[in-house]
């Protein structure tokens, strides 16, 4: 008699609809990295909000947007646009995220073909060098084994 009311409790309690749970799983594993970096920018923009006694209702109008919007935003459930971004940045007056100066790739050239294997030789041949002439010059005593190889 006991089993039948559990079971008929449960039946009352049970959603009828077929749960998601295992397609949602997969979704926020292939997102990881993104949703990640939403999360961070949620809690920014929320930290921000708080300081300077904001609203979200005025964020929202303020980017002209919906509070249904701006509430997956601070939930991190929002993949933004660098628009988006911009225009968050702008209203709220902080730096969401930073781009690396140009100059790097200045300073690292990428080079390619016969230049590349220009520059590997000379490499190879300055590692040679500074090789021999280091057991040349200074006390360098080899051991057994290098010296079998030599």
């Amino acid at each position: 008699m006991k089993k039948e009311n559990i079971l008929n409790n449960l039946n009352k309690i049970a959603s009828k609809d077929v749960s998601s749970w295992l397609e949602k799983a997969k979704e926020r594993e292939a997102n990881k990295e993104w949703l990640a970096k939403s999360a961070k920018i949620a809690i920014k923009i929320l930290r921000e909000l708080r300081a300077k006694k904001l609203t979200q209702k005025w964020l929202a109008e303020e980017l002209e947007v919906s509070p249904q919007y701006i509430n997956k935003v601070v939930k991190g459930q929002e993949n933004l646009s660098l628009e988006t971004i911009s225009k968050l940045e702008r209203v709220l007056g902080i730096t969401l995220i930073t781009v690396p100066a140009f100059e790097a790739s200045i300073k690292y050239p990428v080079v390619y073909g016969h230049e590349a294997s220009r520059i590997a030789r000379n490499e190879a041949k300055s590692i040679a060098t500074k090789t021999a002439n280091y057991k040349k010059y200074s006390n360098y005593q080899p051991d057994k084994e290098e010296s079998l190889v030599a």
